[in-house]
């Protein structure tokens, strides 16, 4: 198949391109800049000589993008914890639903996949993450996006398009090139102050490439519309902090902080975040997710699909490992 990719110069997007070439298929990528493909999918092998200039707000360029292709994958998102952003990431993010799955359902492209988040289907007090959750979304501008997002695609999949639609967790694992998910800030501040604070869930952990090889599994035209959860293993902080600590090779203790002060210290960022010298990964949506992180249950994606997890001390070590190359650590 020909599979066009979004977000390829992301740490999910590089990823999934160079599973699915490895697969057996082509790969094209929309872009905005090319020159990133070097920097990031390029770096781990994934061949970036199709790819086509544009934006995924544009629909112009992203009709373009999927001519001629047989499905597509559609990793990219803006991401941004501004909340002077907010407006303008769901307007980026929903335009780029519309011209993307949108555009693909009309040229009758099969399977379409969308990556969600499970911040899409997250409240507070909700024991386990499923695929079939309804549509809630978080108190953020991000949280929020994904949810019209997810709106969105599962109204194409109700007009019987064939959507398929992953909730990743917080995805880890080896960069690609200079990209990391976010979630790789929370392993370089734990390391870089020695801890791991709350006394709550801990955070649901996803190895990229086990993304990825999730991707490419439903690269299978005919099977209608599917959804599926790969959230990860969760992991409780002071097992979170052993890992990290044996990582980095250092120590890196549990800091016993009540899970409201967590809530508490996010909301307060969100107000003297950006007048601080240094970058921190915590505002309130963040701690609220922390502290009130639900399991995942990942069985169908095992079952139906033959997913098979990595440990997460691997999962974490790639992780420390990438950071200490690229010389955040």
């Amino acid at each position: 198949m020909k599979v066009l990719i979004t977000g390829g110069t992301g740490f999910v997007g590089a990823w999934t391109a160079k599973a699915v070439q490895d697969a057996g298929h082509q790969v094209r990528f929309l872009v905005r800049k090319p020159e990133r493909l070097t920097t990031s999918a390029a770096q781990i092998g994934a061949d970036i000589s199709d790819h086509v200039v544009g934006d995924i707000s544009d629909p112009e360029s992203t009709a373009e993008a999927l001519d001629g292709c047989d499905s597509v994958i559609h990793c990219a998102a803006m991401v941004s914890t501004d909340p002077a952003m907010a407006d303008e990431m769901l307007r980026t993010n929903l335009e780029g639903a519309r011209y993307v799955l949108g555009g693909a359902a009309k040229a009758k492209l099969d399977p379409i996949i969308h990556v969600s988040s499970f911040t899409a289907l997250f409240r507070p007090g909700l024991e386990v993450l499923h695929a079939d959750l309804p549509v809630t979304g978080g108190s953020d501008g991000y949280g929020k996006s994904k949810a019209v997002v997810e709106a969105y695609a599962r109204g194409l999949q109700d007009a019987g398009a064939p959507v398929d639609i992953t909730y990743p967790g917080m995805v880890l694992g080896p960069p690609a090139g200079d990209q990391f998910g976010e979630a790789a800030e929370g392993v370089e501040a734990s390391v870089k102050m020695r801890g791991v604070p709350g006394r709550g869930a801990g955070w649901i952990v996803i190895d990229v490439r086990d993304l990825a090889e999730l991707h490419v599994a439903l690269l299978e035209p005919g099977r209608g519309p599917r959804r599926y959860m790969l959230g990860g293993r969760r992991v409780p902080v002071g097992e979170l902090a052993k890992l990290i600590g044996d990582a980095s090779d250092r120590t890196v203790a549990p800091i016993p902080v009540p899970d409201i002060a967590l809530r508490t210290m996010g909301r307060v960022f969100d107000v003297i975040g950006d007048q601080l010298p240094f970058e921190t990964p915590i505002n309130s949506a963040a701690m609220q997710y922390y502290t009130q992180m639900p399991t995942s249950d990942d069985a169908p994606a095992e079952r139906d699909l033959g997913i098979k997890q990595r440990d997460v001390a691997e999962t974490i070590a790639d992780t420390v490992e990438g950071l200490r190359t690229v010389g955040r650590l």
